[in-house]
């Protein structure tokens, strides 16, 4: 079809001539000009008018590639050599057990793997690993957190329990376990709008962590004797969203009524996928970073815990609760403050985006968030967690009614009563200082060991007192005598002889 124009080497410079001799061409053959002067133009480039045909591999190389897909990319994990020896046995060796003299070799095999992506292959990951794996740890990761939220508000949680053991406030000789750390951290600037420390790692956690993200942070730290301007932690307000995994605690009835009540989302996440909310997490690993290294020997469970001969690290703990909060404080003053993220400390960031999140009564959103209880009123008062409680204010309260008890977890010394028009609070009776549920519990435990303890002496004694006063009496009815009747009268000069004999 193209042999004319192949002839006549003017066809090469003169478009004209070229594509009159390729319309003439079209008709001649009952083709479009166009499909010819591909032709002509695909010889000129390659000097063959047919594609190049990619030629079929060859036996040896389907052999090795349906090995290393059926044996390697499996989720048994054989290694490549393992899979090596499979091709080679399925494929290669006789009923006989004679090897086959066109067998690849091992060189062969591992090139081919190497050599054809195989191990940059994500299905690799994904056969042997899994596609949570691979999701989590393997896969093309665009943009970032920050760019996924462009305002703040939108505030990512997530928990650990911290590796340090703890005293109690009570009675520092008693261990009372391991507390939790619950973060809030905003997607848009990485900075930690809210912190719970303690002892609860359920929805009480939650509200309390939500509760302290909305408050003023200056009058948060002035409860721990830490001063602090409003510019170190300027988060404030109701975030609109709140991010999290599928744990239950963010799926309670409190949980439920809170986002009623304000309005609040949230948005779950993927199970295993820590990776999706990366931000609280980092924030967490950096948090531990911060103070472990300094509270080592005062109860931080080191890598070997696990291990045989390894230290009692419960035997080591120095620190209380308030102590350890004022050490997450300080850490989360300095991560939010004084680390840089992108030349801009995440306070800055939310400084200049100009939040503007729902202001809440502290009062109300506290109760509100505290877990319920139902307590009857009698004389003595309300009793709950087998304290005994006084309300303030006893106007409007009838002595044998039962009332719902709004009480904290993380300080006994005062609960709430929830009426329909008004709020009563309640002071424990006989205690002063702050105390919480597990150091109570702790607490009465110990008191508890201590009063059958008490008993056991008690017991004791008795009997001891018991042996002596039988050893009295056997001495003294060893030397018993046979006594005359004998009238009052003598009695009392026989008194006042024996009184005189005394004297």
């Amino acid at each position: 079809m193209i042999q004319p124009m192949m002839d006549c080497d003017d066809c090469i410079s003169d478009k004209t001539l070229r594509y009159k001799m390729a319309a003439e061409a079209a008709q001649q053959h009952q083709t479009t000009t166009r499909r010819i002067l591909r032709l002509y133009y695909r010889y000129l480039a390659t000097g063959r008018l047919t594609q190049k045909r990619t030629q079929q591999a060859s036996k040896s190389n389907q052999m090795i590639e349906r090995a290393i897909r059926r044996y390697y990319f499996g989720a048994k994990r054989l290694s490549l050599r393992s899979a090596y020896e499979m091709m080679l046995l399925e494929d290669y060796v006789g009923p006989e057990g004679e090897m086959d003299s066109d067998a690849p070799t091992w060189s062969q095999f591992r090139h081919y793997y190497y050599g054809h992506g195989f191990h940059r292959d994500p299905q690799k990951i994904i056969a042997r690993e899994g596609l949570t794996k691979y999701q989590r740890d393997h896969r093309p990761a665009w943009g970032s957190s920050a760019g996924w939220r462009s305002q703040p508000g939108s505030y990512q949680m997530d928990a650990t329990q911290a590796d340090i053991y703890l005293v109690s406030r009570q009675e520092r000789s008693i261990v009372v376990g391991r507390p939790y750390i619950y973060l809030a951290v905003d997607t848009a600037t990485h900075l930690i709008a809210g912190v719970y420390i303690g002892f609860s790692c359920d929805e009480t956690a939650v509200m309390a962590c939500i509760e302290q993200a909305t408050m003023d942070k200056v009058a948060y730290c002035a409860r721990y004797g830490i001063e602090i301007t409003p510019e170190q932690w300027p988060s404030a307000g109701m975030p609109s969203e709140i991010i999290t995994d599928q744990g239950r605690e963010f799926f309670g009835p409190r949980m439920s009524e809170l986002c009623r009540r304000y309005g609040l989302e949230v948005l779950t996440l993927p199970p295993f996928r820590p990776d999706c909310k990366g931000a609280v997490e980092k924030t967490i690993d950096l948090l531990q970073q911060r103070y472990k290294p300094m509270l080592r020997g005062r109860g931080v469970i080191e890598d070997d815990a696990q291990e045989r001969w390894a230290t009692d690290y419960r035997t080591q703990a120095t620190l209380d609760l308030d102590d350890f909060a004022r050490v997450v404080i300080h850490s989360v003053l300095y991560l939010n403050s004084g680390r840089l993220v992108d030349g801009k400390t995440p306070a800055e960031r939310w400084t200049e985006l100009s939040p503007r999140l729902m202001a809440v009564d502290p009062q109300e959103l506290h109760i509100q968030t505290l877990p319920r209880d139902t307590a009857k009123l009698t004389r003595k008062g309300l009793r709950i967690n087998r304290m005994w409680y006084a309300p303030d204010d006893a106007d409007g309260l009838t002595i044998g009614d039962s009332y719902t008890v709004a009480y904290d977890p993380a300080d006994l010394r005062r609960i709430h009563i929830i009426l329909a028009d008004w709020i009563c609070p309640c002071h424990a009776i006989g205690i002063g200082q702050p105390l919480s549920e597990i150091e109570w519990e702790k607490a009465h435990k110990a008191a508890k060991k201590n009063r059958g303890a008490a008993r056991a002496k008690e017991t004791a004694s008795s009997i001891a007192a018991t042996q002596a006063i039988r050893a009295i009496i056997e001495h003294a009815d060893s030397h018993r005598e046979t006594i005359q009747r004998v009238d009052g009268e003598q009695i009392k000069q026989d008194k006042l002889t024996e009184r005189g004999q005394l004297t």
